[in-house]
């Protein structure tokens, strides 16, 4: 069976070619080696931070290999930056061989003189040891010929340490395969934790730390691995400073004895004495969703970390902590909460009031009493992140996730339960969850038991193409089973099927109008205890989203809905990702007059006032605009009739489909009972609520499909867009 081996390449950019010619040599070694080479061009992704990346992988090789030539030797980021942590690796026995590919001085390097060069054939006049380029181009069949003895060399090398040397080659095989195991648990805890050190200091403390727990656990090897990762997760999930390194050595310094690390030294002897730190739980209070929303690069950087540093690490779709967490209390909510402008800004106000000042026109266009009106609402309901219902209809097929936590978005997570029944409902969750609007309450107190996974790793779009993951019998719903010709080759894992209205979730760097604000996700295993208490907080809006439009059809397609303000033209439908942007540069956002109240969903008492403040706060604005829209408006949609059509609300979903967990007393409901006493009956006919006869229930396509709540992560997300392009452009004026 082929071992794996790490093989970084230290190379100039302007030798390309060259590398990739040695590249695809050292790609041809297998068995009973397996090389991984590490390039920086393959190997950094878009929006990854380079410096930590290029650290991790040096830490991580088993040889180096420096493709020498003028342009490698004047690089100053080779030279301070790479070099010194590749010979300092080198003190410690990482083969270190230089390959000339382009004739160059480096004889009057000193520690280059003092290193045996590739290739090792000297010139006859000269005596000097000759560049590849000496033979030929990168394509020729003298440098070929060079490069295949070189692999052949290096193979030797790489064998002799797993162990193909002869005798002791087993004792050093478990030696090197310690050494591989504790490097990569260094690397772990630097890219995770320690991120705020420097170089070389961070690799030392690293190598400190895994050492320290290494004697007091007595493990080696994966075991020591495992370890580590249980000890950066305790820290991540319970230190007050996860990146302090004066706590991280506290931290050491108390699992002999104090109170502060027992818990943890507990789960570590227990983990060492079973073999098994899968099992070990870890409980957590009321802050735990404050600190993971605050920690989640720091969680994306380990689950990265530890799917690339890890020998045997599952693959990134099964991918989870390793210890379980017990969250003592939170509340569950049949809802999703879209990301809100301040957390999608990092709390910067200046975006906003940007603009929120291109939302006025000047006034010689118009006063601009509607705008300023509209951008108040709107952004007002956008900041600390509105939720909206989970519906039946094709934006909800696949898995989903409910809201857990405490309420805005600081304080919850998506919680997402693989297992369904034969509804396609999450099994434990679902039922919990139907009962509340018995109870006249849209969320409920709970005790559960989940780990963290990383969403865009194991969540997908719902119809992905792929197989079913090995042994797990929750899956068996993703896919039909069809008769195939290669059953004995190894099954691919896949990713679970999830809700296009849940993009954030997996979307990762996916389709442009998902944001990526809700990455960390919690799996439940168990619900622990459900709590019936009915006199407890859990803060959300509860909203009603009005479009403003003209009483009469669309003049160019009259089944696509009401006419928009200004002659406004709906945008065509985007049949794909790509085409979203022409919604976007459509602005349909500025006709949405939301109108909301911060409620307390958890108690049915003011859950229910709460209801029906929001319908009153409704009709109260919806008429003072009536009363003026003949300042609001331009005169010609004035003269064709204003109308206020209720397009969703936090318990509607607006798409002519049913919500999944209806509310006891539905918005528009409250709001149409309350219509039909309304004084003024002109205003109260220009307020038009969904099953009326003036709206039937099959909602026109234009509704249905841009103002919809299942389709509002969306709309909110191209606003994000345009508010990022506004500030681009102040930025360069």
């Amino acid at each position: 069976m082929s071992r794996s081996v790490h093989v970084f390449v230290s190379y100039s950019h302007d030798d390309k070619a060259w590398c990739d010619a040695v590249v695809k040599h050292l790609q041809s070694l297998h068995d009973p080696i397996e090389v991984e080479v590490w390039v920086d061009r393959n190997r950094i992704r878009a929006g990854d931070q380079w410096l930590p990346e290029i650290e991790t992988a040096l830490a991580r090789a088993d040889l180096a290999l420096l493709l020498i030539s003028p342009s490698f030797l004047s690089s100053d980021f080779i030279r301070k930056t790479e070099l010194p942590k590749l010979l300092a690796r080198r003190k410690k026995g990482l083969r270190v061989i230089p390959v000339q590919i382009v004739p160059s001085p480096w004889e009057a390097i000193g520690w280059l003189n003092e290193t045996e060069v590739r290739p090792k054939v000297r010139d006859e006049k000269t005596r000097k040891i000759k560049a590849l380029a000496e033979f030929g181009n990168e394509k020729s069949v003298a440098v070929n010929r060079h490069l295949s003895n070189l692999m052949v060399e290096i193979a030797g090398l790489l064998g002799e340490a797993g162990g193909h040397a002869g005798n002791g080659g087993a004792g050093r095989a478990a030696a090197d395969d310690e050494a591989v195991h504790a490097r990569a648990a260094a690397t772990l805890l630097a890219a995770t934790l320690l991120q705020e050190m420097l170089g070389e200091a961070r690799e030392d403390f690293a190598g400190q730390v895994v050492a320290r727990l290494g004697t007091f656990c007595d493990l080696s090897g994966e075991a020591l691995f495992s370890a580590l990762r249980l000890f950066v997760e305790y820290q991540l999930l319970r230190s007050e400073a996860p990146t302090s390194a004066q706590a991280l050595q506290e931290t050491l310094d108390g699992l002999e004895g104090s109170d502060t690390a027992r818990r943890l030294a507990g789960e570590l002897k227990r983990g060492a004495r079973n073999g098994d730190f899968s099992a070990s739980v870890v409980e957590v209070n009321s802050r735990f969703f404050m600190l993971a929303r605050e920690r989640e690069s720091l969680w994306e950087a380990y689950f990265d970390t530890v799917e690339r540093v890890a020998r045997d690490a599952p693959a990134p779709e099964q991918l989870a902590t390793l210890c379980r967490i017990r969250v003592n209390l939170g509340f569950v909510a049949p809802q999703f909460l879209v990301a809100g402008l301040l957390s999608h800004f990092e709390d910067d106000w200046r975006p906003v009031l940007n603009a929120y000042q291109h939302s006025i026109p000047k006034a010689a266009i118009r006063t601009g009493a509607f705008e300023s009106l509209q951008a108040s609402q709107w952004n007002c309901w956008l900041v600390w992140g509105p939720s909206i219902p989970i519906c039946r209809c094709e934006q909800w097929q696949g898995k989903f996730a409910y809201q857990y936590g405490y309420g805005d978005e600081n304080n919850s997570l998506p919680l997402i339960e693989i297992d369904d029944n034969e509804r396609g409902e999450p099994r434990k969750l679902g039922p919990l969850v139907t009962e509340l609007a018995a109870a006249g309450r849209s969320a409920k107190l709970v005790q559960l038991t989940g780990r963290l996974r990383w969403g865009p790793n194991f969540l997908g779009e719902d119809g992905d193409e792929g197989e079913r993951f090995p042994g797990d019998d929750a899956t068996g719903d993703l896919i039909d089973e069809l008769d195939r010709d290669d059953s004995d080759e190894e099954l691919r894992p896949r990713k679970y099927p999830m809700a296009a209205a849940q993009a954030s979730l997996w979307c990762g760097e996916g389709p442009g109008h998902a944001h990526h604000s809700d990455g960390l996700v919690l799996q439940l295993e168990q619900v622990d205890r459900e709590v019936d208490e009915t006199r407890v907080y859990f803060s959300a809006y509860l909203w009603m989203m009005y479009l403003v439009a003209v009483g009469k059809p669309d003049p160019s397609d009259p089944e696509v809905g009401p006419c928009l303000l200004r002659r406004k033209c709906y945008p065509q439908w985007p049949e794909n990702a790509s085409q979203r942007v022409r919604v976007g540069d459509a602005r349909l956002w500025e006709d949405l007059l939301p109108v909301f109240v911060h409620a307390n969903i958890a108690d049915p008492a003011a859950l229910r006032f709460q209801r029906r403040a929001v319908v009153e706060n409704s009709l109260q604005l919806l008429r003072q605009v009536w009363e003026r829209r003949a300042e609001f408006f331009d005169a010609d949609d004035v003269a064709a009739g204003i109308r206020f059509h209720l397009v969703c609300s936090s318990d509607y979903s607006g798409c002519d489909c049913a919500v999944r967990y209806p509310s006891a007393e539905p918005l528009p409901d409250l709001l149409r009972k309350r219509l039909e006493t309304e004084a003024d009956r002109d205003f109260a006919a220009a307020v038009i609520v969904p099953g009326s006869a003036d709206n039937p229930a099959l909602r026109p396509w234009g509704l249905a499909g841009y103002f919809s709540s299942c389709h509002l992560p969306e709309l909110v997300a191209d606003y994000f867009g345009y508010v990022d392009q506004l500030q681009r452009q102040k930025a360069k004026r």
